[in-house]
Protein backbone atom coordinates (compact mmCIF):
# COMPACT_ATOMS: atom_id res chain seq x y z
CA UNK A 1 0.00 0.00 0.00
CA UNK A 2 3.17 2.30 0.72
CA UNK A 3 4.88 1.71 -2.31
CA UNK A 4 1.61 2.32 -4.20
CA UNK A 5 1.38 5.83 -2.99
CA UNK A 6 4.91 6.37 -2.90
CA UNK A 7 4.74 5.51 -6.56
CA UNK A 8 1.42 7.72 -7.30
CA UNK A 9 3.44 11.07 -5.84
CA UNK A 10 5.95 10.14 -7.63
CA UNK A 11 4.07 9.69 -11.06
CA UNK A 12 2.37 13.31 -10.21
CA UNK A 13 5.52 14.94 -9.64
CA UNK A 14 7.31 13.52 -13.18
CA UNK A 15 4.32 14.71 -14.72
CA UNK A 16 4.71 18.68 -13.51
CA UNK A 17 7.95 18.66 -14.06
CA UNK A 18 7.92 16.88 -18.12
CA UNK A 19 4.69 19.96 -17.78
CA UNK A 20 7.35 22.59 -16.96
CA UNK A 21 10.07 21.50 -19.03
CA UNK A 22 7.76 21.89 -22.00
CA UNK A 23 6.48 25.51 -20.93
CA UNK A 24 9.94 26.53 -20.35
CA UNK A 25 10.92 24.86 -24.12
CA UNK A 26 7.89 26.87 -25.92
CA UNK A 27 8.61 30.38 -24.12
CA UNK A 28 12.89 29.71 -25.26
CA UNK A 29 11.13 29.26 -28.61
CA UNK A 30 8.84 32.03 -28.80
CA UNK A 31 11.71 34.68 -27.60
CA UNK A 32 13.77 33.29 -29.87
CA UNK A 33 11.30 33.62 -33.26
CA UNK A 34 10.53 37.22 -31.62
CA UNK A 35 14.23 38.69 -31.72
CA UNK A 36 14.82 36.99 -35.28
CA UNK A 37 11.90 37.95 -36.99
CA UNK A 38 10.90 41.70 -38.78
CA UNK A 39 7.95 43.49 -37.71
CA UNK A 40 6.94 41.74 -41.06
CA UNK A 41 7.25 38.27 -39.70
CA UNK A 42 10.39 38.42 -42.30
CA UNK A 43 13.26 35.92 -40.86
CA UNK A 44 16.47 37.86 -40.93
CA UNK A 45 19.53 35.12 -41.49
CA UNK A 46 22.04 35.50 -39.01
CA UNK A 47 24.87 35.84 -41.55
CA UNK A 48 22.98 38.41 -43.35
CA UNK A 49 22.51 40.85 -39.92
CA UNK A 50 26.40 40.15 -38.82
CA UNK A 51 27.21 41.41 -42.51
CA UNK A 52 25.32 44.50 -42.36
CA UNK A 53 27.06 45.22 -39.15
CA UNK A 54 30.29 44.65 -40.42
CA UNK A 55 29.30 46.96 -43.57
CA UNK A 56 28.16 49.92 -40.97
CA UNK A 57 31.47 49.40 -39.29
CA UNK A 58 34.13 49.16 -41.84
CA UNK A 59 32.01 52.54 -43.29
CA UNK A 60 33.07 54.35 -40.19
CA UNK A 61 36.54 53.28 -39.83
CA UNK A 62 37.54 54.22 -43.48
CA UNK A 63 38.97 57.73 -43.24
CA UNK A 64 35.59 59.01 -44.80
CA UNK A 65 33.31 57.87 -41.79
CA UNK A 66 36.14 59.28 -39.62
CA UNK A 67 35.51 62.65 -41.78
CA UNK A 68 31.77 62.47 -41.15
CA UNK A 69 32.22 61.99 -37.47
CA UNK A 70 34.55 64.38 -36.93
CA UNK A 71 32.61 67.18 -38.67
CA UNK A 72 29.79 66.46 -36.81
CA UNK A 73 30.96 66.74 -33.59
CA UNK A 74 32.85 69.92 -34.62
CA UNK A 75 29.14 71.27 -35.52
CA UNK A 76 27.82 70.46 -32.53
CA UNK A 77 30.60 71.75 -30.42
CA UNK A 78 30.18 75.11 -32.56
CA UNK A 79 26.92 75.29 -32.09
CA UNK A 80 27.23 74.67 -28.34
CA UNK A 81 29.80 77.34 -27.74
CA UNK A 82 27.51 79.58 -30.20
CA UNK A 83 24.39 79.77 -28.45
CA UNK A 84 25.94 78.92 -24.71
CA UNK A 85 24.79 81.90 -23.31
CA UNK A 86 21.35 81.55 -24.44
CA UNK A 87 20.96 77.50 -22.84
CA UNK A 88 23.56 78.16 -19.69
CA UNK A 89 21.87 79.98 -16.96
CA UNK A 90 23.70 83.04 -16.17
CA UNK A 91 24.59 84.53 -12.69
CA UNK A 92 22.43 88.37 -11.31
CA UNK A 93 24.10 91.19 -12.64
CA UNK A 94 24.17 93.15 -9.39
CA UNK A 95 25.00 91.18 -6.07
CA UNK A 96 22.48 90.86 -2.87
CA UNK A 97 22.73 93.55 -0.81
CA UNK A 98 23.71 91.33 2.19
CA UNK A 99 25.43 90.15 -0.21
CA UNK A 100 29.24 90.99 1.23
CA UNK A 101 31.96 90.45 -1.10
CA UNK A 102 35.21 91.88 -1.74
CA UNK A 103 37.35 92.71 -4.58
CA UNK A 104 41.12 93.60 -4.02
CA UNK A 105 43.07 95.03 -7.35
CA UNK A 106 46.34 95.82 -7.61
CA UNK A 107 46.45 98.53 -10.55
CA UNK A 108 46.76 102.11 -11.02
CA UNK A 109 43.25 104.37 -11.44
CA UNK A 110 44.98 106.21 -14.15
CA UNK A 111 44.79 103.18 -16.34
CA UNK A 112 41.76 103.06 -18.08
CA UNK A 113 41.13 99.47 -18.22
CA UNK A 114 41.65 99.51 -14.93
CA UNK A 115 39.71 102.35 -14.11
CA UNK A 116 36.93 100.82 -15.86
CA UNK A 117 36.89 97.23 -14.39
CA UNK A 118 37.24 98.70 -10.92
CA UNK A 119 33.90 101.02 -11.58
CA UNK A 120 31.93 98.15 -12.92
CA UNK A 121 32.58 96.25 -9.90
CA UNK A 122 31.85 98.70 -7.79
CA UNK A 123 28.36 99.85 -9.63
CA UNK A 124 27.52 95.91 -9.22
CA UNK A 125 27.81 95.78 -5.28
CA UNK A 126 31.13 94.34 -4.80
CA UNK A 127 33.20 96.46 -1.63
CA UNK A 128 36.91 97.63 -3.64
CA UNK A 129 39.93 97.60 -2.39
CA UNK A 130 42.75 99.52 -5.34
CA UNK A 131 46.40 99.03 -3.86
CA UNK A 132 48.99 100.79 -6.10
CA UNK A 133 51.70 103.27 -5.00
CA UNK A 134 50.12 106.51 -5.04
CA UNK A 135 47.28 104.90 -3.01
CA UNK A 136 48.00 107.47 -0.26
CA UNK A 137 46.87 110.35 -2.13
CA UNK A 138 43.53 109.20 -3.18
CA UNK A 139 40.20 109.69 -1.80
CA UNK A 140 38.38 106.95 -0.60
CA UNK A 141 34.66 106.47 -0.89
CA UNK A 142 31.97 104.26 0.43
CA UNK A 143 32.63 100.71 -0.36
CA UNK A 144 35.90 101.90 -2.67
CA UNK A 145 39.08 101.85 -0.95
CA UNK A 146 42.69 102.86 -1.65
CA UNK A 147 45.14 101.39 -0.20
CA UNK A 148 49.36 101.22 -0.86
CA UNK A 149 51.21 98.03 -0.85
CA UNK A 150 52.39 98.90 2.82
CA UNK A 151 48.65 99.07 4.25
CA UNK A 152 47.14 96.15 3.06
CA UNK A 153 46.93 94.95 6.28
CA UNK A 154 43.49 97.34 6.61
CA UNK A 155 41.93 95.12 4.15
CA UNK A 156 42.22 92.09 6.47
CA UNK A 157 41.43 94.67 9.41
CA UNK A 158 38.26 95.42 7.16
CA UNK A 159 36.99 92.13 6.57
CA UNK A 160 37.29 91.22 9.73
CA UNK A 161 35.68 93.57 11.10
CA UNK A 162 32.70 93.58 8.46
CA UNK A 163 32.92 90.08 8.20
CA UNK A 164 33.07 90.39 4.62
CA UNK A 165 34.02 87.62 1.98
CA UNK A 166 37.31 88.54 -0.25
CA UNK A 167 36.26 86.60 -3.30
CA UNK A 168 39.23 87.93 -5.59
CA UNK A 169 42.05 89.41 -6.38
CA UNK A 170 43.15 91.61 -9.66
CA UNK A 171 46.50 92.50 -10.87
CA UNK A 172 45.64 94.43 -13.76
CA UNK A 173 49.05 95.81 -15.44
CA UNK A 174 49.07 99.12 -17.12
CA UNK A 175 47.74 97.96 -20.77
CA UNK A 176 46.41 101.11 -22.82
CA UNK A 177 48.82 103.61 -22.68
CA UNK A 178 52.38 101.85 -22.32
CA UNK A 179 55.22 104.26 -23.60
CA UNK A 180 55.47 101.77 -26.84
CA UNK A 181 58.07 101.52 -29.34
CA UNK A 182 61.11 99.43 -30.50
CA UNK A 183 63.11 98.36 -27.70
CA UNK A 184 66.25 100.07 -29.39
CA UNK A 185 64.99 103.54 -29.11
CA UNK A 186 63.19 102.94 -25.92
CA UNK A 187 64.98 104.32 -22.68
CA UNK A 188 66.05 101.70 -20.66
CA UNK A 189 64.89 103.67 -17.16
CA UNK A 190 61.36 104.12 -18.76
CA UNK A 191 61.22 100.28 -19.63
CA UNK A 192 62.54 99.44 -15.87
CA UNK A 193 59.69 101.58 -14.61
CA UNK A 194 57.47 99.97 -16.55
CA UNK A 195 57.87 97.12 -14.88
CA UNK A 196 58.60 97.71 -11.75
CA UNK A 197 55.42 99.67 -11.62
CA UNK A 198 52.86 97.10 -13.85
CA UNK A 199 54.56 93.84 -12.22
CA UNK A 200 57.01 93.83 -9.66
CA UNK A 201 55.32 96.47 -7.23
CA UNK A 202 52.23 94.01 -7.64
CA UNK A 203 54.16 90.75 -7.43
CA UNK A 204 56.10 91.56 -3.88
CA UNK A 205 52.32 92.96 -2.51
CA UNK A 206 50.75 90.01 -3.47
CA UNK A 207 53.59 88.07 -1.94
CA UNK A 208 53.04 89.68 1.59
CA UNK A 209 49.38 89.95 1.39
CA UNK A 210 48.62 86.16 0.43
CA UNK A 211 49.89 83.84 4.05
CA UNK A 212 48.33 86.47 5.82
CA UNK A 213 45.00 84.70 4.40
CA UNK A 214 43.27 81.51 5.66
CA UNK A 215 42.85 80.52 2.28
CA UNK A 216 44.32 81.29 -1.06
CA UNK A 217 40.81 83.48 -2.80
CA UNK A 218 40.36 83.45 -6.71
CA UNK A 219 43.23 84.94 -8.25
CA UNK A 220 42.89 87.13 -11.97
CA UNK A 221 46.12 88.00 -13.70
CA UNK A 222 45.29 90.41 -16.70
CA UNK A 223 47.81 90.52 -19.53
CA UNK A 224 48.47 92.52 -22.73
CA UNK A 225 50.00 89.39 -24.54
CA UNK A 226 48.57 90.68 -27.77
CA UNK A 227 51.78 91.60 -29.30
CA UNK A 228 54.06 88.82 -27.78
CA UNK A 229 51.27 86.57 -29.34
CA UNK A 230 51.04 88.07 -32.99
CA UNK A 231 55.23 88.73 -32.58
CA UNK A 232 54.41 92.81 -33.33
CA UNK A 233 57.07 95.27 -33.35
CA UNK A 234 56.94 98.66 -31.37
CA UNK A 235 55.74 96.75 -28.22
CA UNK A 236 58.89 96.16 -26.51
CA UNK A 237 57.27 96.64 -22.85
CA UNK A 238 53.97 94.84 -23.77
CA UNK A 239 55.95 92.18 -24.40
CA UNK A 240 57.66 91.95 -21.57
CA UNK A 241 55.11 92.79 -19.16
CA UNK A 242 53.40 89.60 -20.91
CA UNK A 243 56.49 87.16 -20.38
CA UNK A 244 56.44 88.50 -16.66
CA UNK A 245 53.14 88.06 -16.12
CA UNK A 246 53.23 84.52 -17.86
CA UNK A 247 56.15 83.38 -15.32
CA UNK A 248 54.02 84.94 -12.17
CA UNK A 249 50.88 82.56 -13.11
CA UNK A 250 52.69 79.99 -13.22
CA UNK A 251 55.11 80.35 -9.79
CA UNK A 252 51.28 81.08 -8.66
CA UNK A 253 49.87 77.74 -9.90
CA UNK A 254 53.05 75.52 -8.60
CA UNK A 255 52.47 77.10 -5.11
CA UNK A 256 48.82 77.04 -5.02
CA UNK A 257 47.86 73.94 -6.95
CA UNK A 258 44.06 73.85 -5.56
CA UNK A 259 43.38 77.38 -5.63
CA UNK A 260 41.56 78.90 -8.79
CA UNK A 261 44.23 81.07 -11.02
CA UNK A 262 43.55 82.35 -14.28
CA UNK A 263 45.66 83.94 -16.66
CA UNK A 264 43.42 86.81 -18.43
CA UNK A 265 44.56 87.80 -22.20
CA UNK A 266 43.89 91.65 -23.43
CA UNK A 267 42.77 91.70 -26.86
CA UNK A 268 42.21 94.83 -28.66
CA UNK A 269 39.53 96.76 -26.61
CA UNK A 270 37.34 99.81 -27.69
CA UNK A 271 37.66 102.55 -24.50
CA UNK A 272 36.04 105.35 -24.65
CA UNK A 273 36.75 107.66 -27.30
CA UNK A 274 39.75 105.43 -28.45
CA UNK A 275 39.07 102.30 -30.48
CA UNK A 276 42.30 100.63 -29.28
CA UNK A 277 44.05 100.19 -26.26
CA UNK A 278 46.86 99.24 -27.92
CA UNK A 279 48.88 102.44 -29.47
CA UNK A 280 50.26 101.36 -32.30
CA UNK A 281 47.21 98.94 -33.55
CA UNK A 282 45.16 101.22 -35.65
CA UNK A 283 42.10 98.62 -35.21
CA UNK A 284 39.20 98.52 -34.11
CA UNK A 285 38.23 97.33 -30.76
CA UNK A 286 35.88 94.88 -29.17
CA UNK A 287 33.69 96.59 -26.53
CA UNK A 288 34.81 96.45 -23.35
CA UNK A 289 31.87 96.22 -21.66
CA UNK A 290 30.37 92.71 -23.44
CA UNK A 291 33.94 91.22 -23.93
CA UNK A 292 35.53 92.20 -20.60
CA UNK A 293 33.65 93.74 -17.88
CA UNK A 294 30.85 91.44 -17.87
CA UNK A 295 32.84 87.78 -18.24
CA UNK A 296 35.42 89.08 -15.48
CA UNK A 297 32.10 89.77 -12.95
CA UNK A 298 30.82 86.36 -14.11
CA UNK A 299 34.00 84.46 -13.58
CA UNK A 300 34.55 86.33 -10.03
CA UNK A 301 30.16 85.61 -9.31
CA UNK A 302 30.89 82.16 -10.05
CA UNK A 303 32.33 81.04 -7.07
CA UNK A 304 28.98 81.17 -4.86
CA UNK A 305 27.27 78.56 -7.15
CA UNK A 306 28.44 74.65 -8.07
CA UNK A 307 27.17 75.45 -11.73
CA UNK A 308 28.79 78.18 -12.52
CA UNK A 309 31.63 76.97 -10.85
CA UNK A 310 31.32 73.96 -12.98
CA UNK A 311 30.88 76.05 -16.27
CA UNK A 312 33.88 78.55 -15.71
CA UNK A 313 36.02 75.36 -14.64
CA UNK A 314 34.93 73.93 -18.39
CA UNK A 315 36.48 77.08 -20.01
CA UNK A 316 39.57 76.61 -18.54
CA UNK A 317 41.73 78.68 -16.98
CA UNK A 318 43.58 80.58 -19.76
CA UNK A 319 40.76 83.40 -20.63
CA UNK A 320 40.42 85.87 -23.53
CA UNK A 321 38.73 89.03 -23.20
CA UNK A 322 38.99 91.35 -26.50
CA UNK A 323 39.51 91.15 -30.02
CA UNK A 324 42.06 88.19 -31.65
CA UNK A 325 42.72 87.67 -28.02
CA UNK A 326 42.13 83.67 -28.33
CA UNK A 327 42.84 83.83 -31.64
CA UNK A 328 46.45 85.23 -31.10
CA UNK A 329 47.12 82.78 -27.61
CA UNK A 330 46.57 79.51 -30.30
CA UNK A 331 47.44 80.53 -33.61
CA UNK A 332 49.66 83.90 -33.33
CA UNK A 333 53.01 82.93 -34.71
CA UNK A 334 50.73 81.51 -37.80
CA UNK A 335 48.91 84.48 -39.25
CA UNK A 336 50.65 87.67 -40.27
CA UNK A 337 48.70 90.12 -38.38
CA UNK A 338 48.02 92.31 -41.15
CA UNK A 339 45.75 89.62 -42.07
CA UNK A 340 43.24 90.47 -39.29
CA UNK A 341 42.70 94.17 -40.31
CA UNK A 342 40.54 92.84 -42.85
CA UNK A 343 38.00 90.69 -40.44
Amino acid sequence: MSSQVVDHIFDTGFYWFKKAESLNKHLIEKVIDLGTTTPNHKAIPFNEGSSQANIIRGVWSRPIGKAVSFLGLSAIAILMWQYADAIVPRPAQHLRQDDKRCVLVFGHMRDPITRQIVMDLYRRGFVIFVCSEQGATKNDDQGLFHVTPHDLRKVIDYLRETSTVLSSILVVPNSAYNPSGAFTTLSSNVVQSELEQNVFVHMRGLAKFLPQLSRCPQLLLLTPSLPLNYHIPLHSPEVFIAGLMDSFYKALTFEYPKSSIYLCHLGVLKIAGSSSNYKHLPASGSNIANSLLGPLYDLIVSQSSPWFRFWEMVCGNQRFYGKWSRLGFYFGGWIPFPLLKYF
